[in-house]
């Protein structure tokens, strides 16, 4: 993820119950302990950013307010409930921020 050299992979699973869970593998320890500290979400979390335990956590995490770790679990989220599809997920098609000059 720019601007670190961490690598994180998230993995939304919904339960049986209609909640989300959210899995993450990464060299940032950070990243890890705000993952693991999001709980089951509703689809309240992936849709109502005021509301949402995804945007409220990440306020009071130690993540750096450019992390790409948000936009990465709401995507996931997101491709979970069917909100992206996942046909769209396959092209492989990486989160990422491209610095052009003018």
């Amino acid at each position: 993820m720019f601007p670190c050299e961490n690598k994180t992979e998230i993995e939304v699973q919904m339960n049986e119950d209609g909640e989300y869970i959210v899995r993450a593998t990464s060299t940032c320890p950070k990243a890890v302990k705000y993952v693991e500290g999001l709980g089951p979400l509703s689809l309240i979390d992936l849709t109502d950013k005021p509301q949402s335990k995804i945007f409220k956590d990440f306020i009071t995490s130690d993540m750096s307010a450019n992390c790409l770790l948000l936009p990465g679990v709401m995507t996931a989220a997101w491709i979970e409930a069917g909100m992206i599809a996942r046909s769209m997920a396959k092209k492989g098609i990486p989160l990422s921020i491209e610095f052009i000059e003018s």
